[in-house]
């Protein structure tokens, strides 16, 4: 199938209608920049011929212009099959598909609607989507020429059954016969019950599952029974075991009660000489307890005795220091009274001179504020001129509100009545048609005709007519349209602008537009005058720093205040201000530095006396309150002694002895404890301990019996259990189940293994077929693509049946085509769609020109291979139609006989 001519409109940019005629076989380059609709091209041709007319799908919905409503048309006229055909198809809004089919003189009707995209779709083995538009796969034998702007741009296009249908007829290999396929189906059919045919597992929920299945549930039943069954056997042995056991745990029992019962008088001599022990162990606490504490109150009162020592030495130390420091007080005392004295007399002095230099800075102040009052009043009297002929301007203009947007807006609405009055002289036409002889004309105007029977020289007049046909019995047709229908619109169009053109006049009193322009001229030259007072004003008061006039009175009654206050702190009046001099602040200033100096050396001369004197009365009040804490200390010392021995009743000495006798005391309760301890025992030995072990060894024998009945009651009851389910016929019947289970199952595995076997003949037939078919294809690919790559250049294609995958065979063995470069995956695509395109042109039983479409299909490719691919395109043109894409034209200008087509202009043209 070629295109012979094609026009769309409505579809993405292209808006306005555009067409490309004249195409035929040959070489045809399409070329725009980019985003200008090359793509948006391809892409209405294919929508037209393998898409449903009433799709409203989003990818439908998306050829519409941006912002827009339109309805997607497009218009093909193609030849296939030796015919030629016109489809006319638009989407959306008014859906719509014709078929027309070329009878030698013009185009006839041949199907509407579905049935014509059927048909279309027919010539390019084209499948229908289930729903929505149409995927790439959809395409037919378009999908294995195109070569356009799809995300599988660099995928291979795959066969359907179909498709693989057409190249096996095209290439000349047999088709399998309706029994042929039957078989094979039917092959296909039974090992789908058995297996996937992808991943060759086994079907979930098949036959063969299923009885496997049953066979792991009976294994597993036959399984548990059989445990249950040893089980069963396990217990009787265990019962018998656990009896035997009892006996012999109540003969340990009994054997463990004597030993007790000739434990019981050992236990009580024992206990016996352990409470004596335990008395005596008391006595020799207390006794240790009484001579501890006499030794801590002899070591108490002999630390006593010595400190009281030492006090009694330190304070005969401290006397002679302490009349030192008592002299020296009395000297610093004298000193820092000396200073004091000298200081006041400084600080007099000091005041008497601040006193004269304050008054003198306020004098100074008071003479500023007075000259600064006097020129305030003089700006003052100045701003208030300046006002004053500002207001006077203000008044000028407060009662213009005549506006220079008012004036232009007049203007325009002057030439905007003249344009529409221009536009309603123009278009007043009237039709009239004088007879020479009596007529009976015939006059149609909207589709409705109306007979009029004249005179001769009698005139008919049409006014107000929009357009009609007027027929004169044996004279003619005059068809005629006046544009009558604007006069309506355009008269509308005056009267609006002529009562607003009016009422803007009227608004500033106003008789026409020179009236106005001479308003407004006067009103700006008033409005130039009292700018220029504004900012005369403006300027002096920046020049004086103040905002306003106000501002300016408040400064002038400030300083005035201000100068008040200055005099009455002088204790003068205002007007005494103007005969006083200034004083020399300078040399007061100086005077109150020298008279400060001389206050801070006074002040540094009584700290330093005040602090001598502070030190030496710290020095002799430690001293002294050194001695007095000594004496008060050793005084204490010694009545506390000699209050504690008087409580005790005892001197030193005698203290002494009866620590001593106390001490002796408790020597002799030590040696009778360990008398009496030797006496007992050693605790493991002893029958307490003894005791305890039997004790423990008689619990556990109980708790072992406890054990052992419930395991014999529960041995017991598992054997009850097993005889009320009747196990061992369980276990019978399971088996025989298990045994016929296998038998069935071995039936199917049987089957599966011989349709796994005949699938494996049917596929390697059917592999050899595709073979046949393949060959024939990688060897076009690979003679074009040796040709575009070079000689030297590696690899050899190869096909799968389905083209569902490309390997190139290298030395190193084969590679995926996806492992090379963009370069080389697009000049393999490239060549595999002009091999499809020369063997479905030049051999089959119904060999016809094919449509190859290459979009910008070389963009990673060198200059070298590029000008050897173009070979190859201007030799496939000699027998297909080869339509081209590209931003770029130069690199197809040394192409033999194409024909180049500048899309940009024809839209623009458009």
């Amino acid at each position: 199938m070629i295109i012979r001519r094609l026009r769309i409109q409505n579809v993405r940019c292209f808006r306005n209608p555009i067409e490309l005629s004249g195409l035929g076989l040959g070489v045809h380059v399409i070329h725009a920049p980019n985003e200008t609709g090359k793509s948006s091209l391809i892409l209405a041709i294919a929508r037209a011929l393998f898409d449903r007319y009433s799709s409203k799908d989003r990818a439908i919905i998306q050829l519409q212009p941006w912002s827009t409503e339109l309805s997607p048309r497009v218009t093909l006229e193609l030849e296939t099959g030796g015919k030629r055909y016109r489809l006319e198809k638009s989407f959306l809004g008014n859906a719509s598909s014709q078929l027309s089919e070329w009878t030698g003189t013009r185009f006839e009707h041949l199907a509407d609607s579905q049935d014509a995209d059927d048909r279309v779709r027919g010539f390019l083995t084209a499948t229908g989507p289930g729903s929505g538009a149409t995927k790439v796969g959809h395409w037919g034998v378009a999908r294995l020429l195109w070569l356009n702007q799809v995300p599988e741009r660099h995928e291979l296009p795959g066969l359907d059954g179909s498709l693989k249908a057409r190249l096996l007829e095209t290439m000349g290999v047999a088709a399998l016969s309706t029994e042929e396929q039957a078989l094979i189906k039917a092959v296909e059919t039974t090992y789908g019950q058995f297996f996937t045919p992808k991943t060759q597992r086994p079907v979930a929920g098949s036959e063969l599952i299923q009885h496997e299945e049953k066979i792991r549930n009976l294994k597993a039943t036959v399984t548990r029974l059989m445990q249950r069954k040893e089980e069963t056997s396990r217990n009787a042995d265990d019962i018998t075991e656990n009896r035997l056991q009892q006996t012999r745990l109540l003969e340990e029992k009994d054997g463990y009660a004597k030993q007790l019962t000739e434990l019981q008088e050992r236990i009580q001599e024992e206990e016996r000489q352990e409470q004596a022990l335990s008395l005596c162990r008391k006595d020799v606490e207390r006794h240790r307890q009484r001579w501890q504490d006499l030794d801590q109150k002899q070591r108490a009162l002999q630390e006593m005795q010595g400190k009281a020592v030492k006090q009694e030495a330190l304070v005969a130390q401290k006397q002679p220091a302490v009349q030192q420091a008592q002299d020296a007080l009395k000297a610093a005392e004298a000193a820092s009274q000396a200073a004091r004295e000298h200081l006041r007399g400084a600080q007099a002095a000091a005041d008497k001179a601040e006193q004269r230099l304050e008054r003198g800075r306020l004098l100074e102040k008071a003479l500023e504020v007075r000259e600064g009052h006097s020129q305030a009043e003089g700006h003052l009297k100045q701003g208030l001129r300046l006002e004053a002929a500002l207001q006077g301007s203000l008044k000028k203009t407060a009662g213009s509100t005549l506006s220079e947007a008012s004036v232009k807006r007049a203007e325009e609405l002057e030439k905007k009545l003249l344009l529409a009055q221009s536009k309603l002289d123009a278009q007043a036409i009237e039709v009239c048609f004088t007879a020479e002889s009596p007529r009976v004309i015939e006059w149609e105007e909207h589709g409705t005709a109306r007979e009029h029977k004249l005179a001769k020289a009698e005139q008919k007049r049409f006014s107000g007519v929009t357009s009609g046909e007027l027929r004169i019995k044996g004279v003619g047709t005059l068809n005629v349209r006046t544009g009558a229908d604007e006069l309506g619109k355009l008269q509308a169009d005056v009267d609006k602008c002529r009562k607003e053109f009016a009422r803007r006049l009227h608004e500033h009193g106003a008789k026409d537009l020179a009236g106005l322009r001479k308003a407004w001229e006067e009103q700006r030259a008033a409005a130039q005058v009292h700018l220029h007072h504004q900012e005369a004003l403006q300027s002096f008061l920046d020049t004086v720093g103040v905002t306003d006039i106000d501002a300016l009175r408040e400064r002038q009654r400030t300083l005035a205040g201000e100068l008040g206050s200055l005099a009455t702190q002088l204790g003068i009046a205002v007007e005494a201000l103007a005969p006083q001099q200034a004083a020399d602040i300078e040399a007061l200033s100086e005077a109150l530095k020298q008279a400060r100096r001389e206050v801070k050396l006074r002040e540094k001369m009584r700290d330093e006396t005040d602090s001598r004197f502070r030190l030496t009365d710290q020095q002799h009040r430690t001293l002294t309150l050194e001695q007095e804490r000594a004496g008060q200390s050793a005084r204490t010392l010694r009545q506390t002694l000699q209050s504690q021995l008087e409580g005790m009743g005892w001197s030193l000495d005698e203290f002494d002895t009866q620590v001593e006798r106390a001490e002796a005391e408790v020597q002799r309760h030590e040696a009778k404890v360990r008398k009496l301890e030797a006496a007992l025992p050693v605790p493991e030995q002893r029958a307490t301990t003894q005791r305890g072990k039997l004790q423990q060894a008689l619990g556990r024998i109980q708790d072992e019996e406890q054990a052992t009945q419930t395991r014999i009651t529960r041995a017991e009851t598992m054997i009850e259990q097993a005889v009320n389910e009747d196990l061992y016929t369980q276990l019978c019947v399971a088996e025989e189940e298990l045994e016929q289970e296998q038998q069935r199952y071995n039936r199917a595995h049987q089957r599966a293994e011989a349709a796994k076997a005949l699938r494996a003949l049917t596929t390697a037939w059917q592999e050899q077929v595709s073979h046949s078919f393949v060959s024939p294809i990688e060897e076009a690919v690979h003679h074009r693509l040796k040709f575009i790559r070079g000689e030297d250049a590696p690899g050899r294609i190869q096909l799968d049946a389905d083209f569902g995958e490309a390997q190139m065979r290298t030395d190193t063995g084969s590679k995926p085509l996806e492992s090379f470069s963009w370069g080389t995956q697009e000049q393999t695509l490239f060549a595999l769609r002009l091999a499809i395109g020369d063997l479905l042109s030049t051999q089959g039983p119904r060999p016809e020109p094919q449509l190859v479409v290459l979009d910008d299909a070389l963009v990673n490719t060198d200059a070298g291979r590029h000008r050897r691919a173009l070979e190859l395109i201007e030799s496939a043109g000699e027998k297909l139609q080869v339509l081209i894409l590209t931003a770029f034209p130069e690199r197809y200008r040394t192409l033999q006989n194409m024909k180049s087509f500048d899309l940009k202009a024809l839209a623009q043209a458009s």
